[in-house]
């Protein structure tokens, strides 16, 4: 699917660099070409305004270099008479450049591997010179531009060769800038699939389960609530498994789609983490392990409380599952400066180090089967990092196999009160 979309947008670049190039280059060839004409045709309009009169050596008081303007004198029945300077073309030549009725004023004519530009004028008979009777009709100016036309097909040949070598290039560079752009969207599908294939498979799970145990109770329909109350509670558990999930799939489709899931207000930090602890104690309690709060007073803070409430309930939830008995787990909070250090440390299993980069990613699972069987989902850590990260906060982990995890918050302190 990349290939060929990769392939359209190359495609599609180069084809509009290529309709861009070439417009901009037809309209310089064609600019240099009305701006060189131009200029030949101003020289040879004002040299037959200074000469229609006398033109007996139109050139005479021109320099040798400036002297490029051929005049060509023929009477009123076609006939040529002379020309200035004299014998600068051969007789078959000169019968080429023999006006013609429907020839117009200005004109371009080649003659054999020559190209000139010819100005015809229309006289009234004036004589050459003192000594000659005989009277010109029509005056042509020619003018050869061979240098000219040979600028303009190499500008031309420049022009073809740029455009082509530039549709290479072009191509080369869409391939380069195609495959940057589409390395982030096809990392952003993979992941896209990838939590689509876990959400699918962890919500097969309860499913399955729920299923198992309804038909259990099909076989069986004598049978009392009571007598079927272990699967009832088994299937009644994977429902709220499955709502849990359901919830935080919610949760994280909302915030990749960038809706408003924060609703912030000024509340006092350090009663809500007070809260949270005294919540967890009965908990901590029934797996023997201690939980404590060192937590400073008085510390007003500007943010979603419900939102952090959420966030510390996942932590201390996943402290306390993988602490094993006699355990300790302790919340630390203290103000510093303009921030906010929230810190929670406990002596349970601890992450192994390989897994560590990846803990916040949705549905990654160092332990599987150990997660499943506490009741994760593998969506928890991706919230809370979430949570902090839209409180402008940041959130690290660093834990040792064996020994416990140590998860340090930072958050700014607004002034919103």
């Amino acid at each position: 699917m990349f290939r060929k979309t990769k392939i359209r947008l190359v495609s599609l670049y180069t084809l509009v660099f290529f309709f861009i190039l070439t417009f901009l280059c037809v309209f310089l060839y064609f600019y240099m070409y009305r701006i060189t004409y131009k200029n030949i045709d101003d020289r040879l309009t004002t040299e037959a305004v200074e000469h229609k009169q006398g033109v007996e050596s139109p050139s005479e008081n021109k320099r040798e270099s400036e002297r490029k303007i051929i005049y060509l004198f023929w009477d009123k029945n076609g006939n040529f008479i002379s020309s200035y300077p004299q014998k600068e073309f051969y007789k078959k030549e000169i019968e080429f450049l023999s006006p013609k009725e429907q020839d117009v004023r200005l004109r371009t004519q080649a003659i054999q591997a020559h190209t000139y530009r010819i100005l015809t004028v229309k006289s009234n008979e004036v004589t050459i010179g003192k000594t000659h009777n005989m009277r010109v009709k029509t005056i042509e100016l020619v003018y050869n531009i061979d240098p000219e036309v040979a600028m303009l097909n190499n500008l031309l040949v420049i022009i073809c060769v740029g455009i082509g070598v530039s549709l290479i290039l072009s191509y080369l560079v869409g391939l380069f800038l195609a495959s940057r752009v589409l390395v982030s969207i096809q990392r952003s599908w993979e992941k896209q699939s990838q939590f689509a294939a876990d959400a699918s498979h962890e919500l097969r799970t309860p499913l399955s389960v729920i299923r198992t145990h309804l038909e259990l109770l099909f076989r069986h329909p004598s049978k009392t609530i009571e007598q079927e109350s272990l699967s009832i509670y088994k299937s009644l558990s994977e429902v709220d498994r499955m709502t849990k999930l359901v919830e935080d799939l919610l949760t994280l489709a909302r915030t990749d789609s960038n809706d408003q899931l924060i609703n912030p207000s000024t509340f006092f930090i350090d009663e809500l983490l007070t809260l949270i602890v005294q919540q967890f104690e009965p908990i901590a309690e029934t797996k023997d392990i201690l939980l404590t709060g060192k937590i400073e007073g008085n510390i007003m803070y500007y943010g979603d409380k419900e939102r952090l409430h959420q966030l510390f309930v996942i932590l201390l939830d996943n402290a306390l599952k993988f602490t094993p008995l006699e355990g300790k787990v302790t919340l630390f909070c203290r103000k510093e400066g303009n921030s906010l250090k929230i810190s929670i440390e406990d002596t349970g299993v601890g992450i192994p180090s390989k897994d560590l980069p990846r803990v916040f990613d949705r549905f990654y699972r160092s332990d599987k089967n150990r997660e499943r069987k506490t009741g994760g989902t593998g969506l928890g850590l991706s919230i809370a990092k979430w949570i902090v990260e839209v409180h402008e906060g940041t959130i690290k982990i660093e834990s040792k196999e064996n020994e416990g995890t140590k998860i340090l918050i930072k958050l700014p302190i607004k002034d919103h009160f």
